[in-house]
């Protein structure tokens, strides 16, 4: 079948009309990648194979979304339970020193780092990525990235508890459609402009 080629403002609206569809199809890829590796094993090496397939399509590479989602989901099922999943379940322990400092001076105090923390780490997988650096070093990277331009980290994280918040309220069942694929291109457009020299 011969693709039709549409050029001018309608070929960057039919563009911009593609998202949705990229979108909602890898938050089902993203849920199945995860429960493939039964939840614990799964969060990590999904949420790779996400951002990377993401990464693709930012840069205009027309990925073959099942393949190469599934590609990178394999390779990286091992090597990305460190450089992601450890930083990934450090949130609960975020979560529980969150708690336990409510009705304390500390409450507010903590929760302007939990928010730092979780801002940074929407950023993480973009730079893993964008980049091929060992472990440690990815970790700096992202603190690097996201916080070289902290308005821009704090506006995309803003933005995501927004939608979150606003699709909840309007639109629950289409906050399963969108999140985390959302999010995780709103850290890709943000990292790779950080990483631009």
């Amino acid at each position: 079948m011969a693709e039709i080629e549409v050029g001018g403002r309608f070929g960057r609206l039919y563009g911009y009309l593609d998202w949705p569809v990229r979108l909602a199809a890898l938050n089902l890829l993203w849920l199945l990648g995860v429960l493939a590796g039964l939840v614990l094993f799964g969060l990590a090496p999904a949420t790779a194979a996400l951002y990377a397939v993401l990464r693709a399509y930012v840069l205009n590479r027309s990925p073959r979304l099942w393949h190469d989602f599934w590609a990178v989901w394999r390779s990286s099922l091992r090597s990305s339970q460190l450089v992601l999943g450890v930083p990934i379940l450090t949130v609960w322990v975020v979560v529980f020193y969150l708690l336990l400092s409510r009705s304390t001076p500390l409450a507010w105090g903590m929760a302007v780092l939990a928010a730092g923390y979780a801002a940074t780490l929407l950023q993480l997988p973009a730079v893993v990525a964008h980049v091929d650096l060992p472990v440690v070093r990815s970790w700096q990277v992202t603190a690097e990235v996201a916080w070289r331009r902290p308005l821009a980290t704090a506006a995309v994280a803003a933005l995501v508890v927004l939608l979150a918040v606003g699709g909840w309220l309007t639109t629950p069942a289409a906050v399963p459609l969108f999140f985390p694929a959302l999010p995780a291109l709103l850290a890709t457009l943000t990292v790779q402009r950080g990483l631009a020299p």
